[in-house]
């Protein structure tokens, strides 16, 4: 499969039936001679898919609106309105069981959700179908997709890829896999957390030695800050493949934050690209070798809100490398990401983004865990900008002068940025600070003449 392109759609992308059939056309367009889709949930369909699952959890059982949002897509494309209903009605029967269990482990919520993409796949491949592309829809944990057993959260499994090349080579026509979904060695079916269908793309183009994946997405690249903080956020020319991976290690949402390693390892070529303006350039990745000294240095503000600060107190000097080792056990464990590691005399703290493993991680670390409720993390992102102590200066003064209360700092901790905890309230203001601050309006990145 030498030659391979990878295209992944989001959920933004296959908003409506107009956006299906645009996303279909750019397959026939930028595909190449044997595509491979992979392809998320509708727009709004998972938050929908979770919202029936609790509800089923307290006794309620209503597909209603799930059954109006695919019918009124499917008609939009002239498919027959029955294209789901197999899925629809084998939906049901769960929600009913969750009903009568009274309650929702994080194996039926994963469950539950993985309806949204195994539907789309379906109705994308007929779409393909009618303009004249064979096409066969394909549950990614039929390729051999296999990951650990965190339900939320999953990771891939270690040596993977020849078992999903294999698979996908027998599949006839255009393969339309379904992102975000996966099953572990028990067969229980898991799912990689949000936007993991671009990480579904990255592990199916390492192992098909792919030689492009392109990202389709409703936004004209990675820009420089999240535009909805920063109104005059721009788009990015290009990106070295780790500034990418801290841009989503810091909350970028353009990216899944493990979907750039399995691309770096296979030097896979990738592009961030618009599905509402197909010819424009979008946000390429070189490697940090292709970058010249002089094209180093600041180059986004990456955002995450409604992190917490997990506090454990540690009652001497000498346990505080055994706390830590049980800290970051503990949140491995439970599928927590977690930055901003620190310690301040007697106590031991790290920021998580928090997930259905929370509740459980907090179980298992007891009564010396104390938290911190809304906070976020706001950091500058750019090579060799983490080792750039004036930065880090710079960006603290400028907070500071902004009026943001700084609630805590890495500084140098990382090689890539330099970044900050700060209230929840002030992450718009301490967001524009920063962009206007250190990247304003003149510093901006060439196009490479290369690309």
């Amino acid at each position: 499969m030498s030659g391979t392109v990878v295209l992944k759609f989001g959920g933004a992308a296959l908003k409506d039936g107009d956006s299906v059939s645009s996303a279909c056309r750019i397959v026939a367009q930028r595909g190449g001679q044997r595509p491979v889709l992979v392809v998320s949930a509708h727009a709004g369909v998972t938050d929908l898919l979770e919202t029936a699952a609790r509800a089923a959890a307290t006794g309620r059982v209503d597909l209603h609106d799930l059954r109006i949002r695919h019918r009124s897509i499917l008609s939009q494309l002239g498919l027959d309105g029955e294209l789901c209903d197999r899925h629809l009605r084998q939906l049901h029967q769960l929600l009913e069981q969750i009903s009568h269990k009274g309650q929702l482990p994080l194996r039926d919520l994963d469950l539950v959700l993985s309806f949204g993409e195994r539907m789309s796949s379906r109705i994308v491949a007929r779409v393909l179908e009618s303009q004249g592309l064979p096409a066969t829809p394909v549950d990614a944990f039929d390729l051999g997709f296999l990951t650990d057993s965190n339900h939320g959260h999953a990771r891939p499994l270690v040596g993977i890829g020849a078992e999903i090349k294999a698979a996908l080579a027998r599949v006839q026509g255009i393969p339309v896999v379904t992102g975000f979904l996966a099953k572990d060695r028990d067969g229980n079916l898991t799912t990689l957390g949000r936007n993991g269908s671009d990480l579904t793309a990255s592990v199916l183009a390492e192992a098909l030695g792919a030689c492009e994946i392109q990202f389709w997405k409703s936004v004209p690249g990675i820009l420089t800050a999240d535009p909805e903080l920063v109104p005059d956020a721009r788009p990015i020319p290009w990106l070295t493949y780790l500034e990418a991976a801290e841009c989503a290690f810091h909350g970028s949402r353009v990216l899944h934050p493990a979907s750039v390693a399995p691309a770096l390892r296979a030097a896979v070529a990738v592009r961030v690209l618009d599905v509402r303006t197909p010819d424009a350039p979008g946000t390429v990745f070189v490697m940090d070798t292709e970058a010249r000294v002089d094209q180093r240095g600041p180059v986004a503000v990456a955002s995450k809100a409604g992190v917490v600060r997990l506090d454990l107190a540690v009652d001497a000097p000498e346990e505080r490398g055994e706390l830590a080792s049980r800290l970051f056990s503990t949140l491995e464990e439970f599928g927590l990401s977690h930055s901003l590691l620190s310690v301040d005399g007697l106590r031991l703290s790290a920021v998580v983004e928090p997930g259905p493993g929370m509740p459980g991680a907090l179980d298992r670390l007891g009564p010396l865990v104390t938290l911190a409720h809304d906070l976020a993390v706001v950091a500058v992102v750019g090579s060799d900008v983490g080792s750039d102590t004036a930065v880090g200066v710079e960006a603290y003064e400028i907070l500071r002068a902004a009026g943001i209360d700084v609630v805590g700092a890495s500084l140098g901790d990382r090689e890539r940025s330099q970044c900050f905890l700060v209230h929840g309230s002030d992450l718009e203001p301490a967001a524009r600070a920063l962009h206007a601050g250190i990247l304003g309006a003149t510093r901006s990145r060439e196009p490479r003449s290369a690309d």
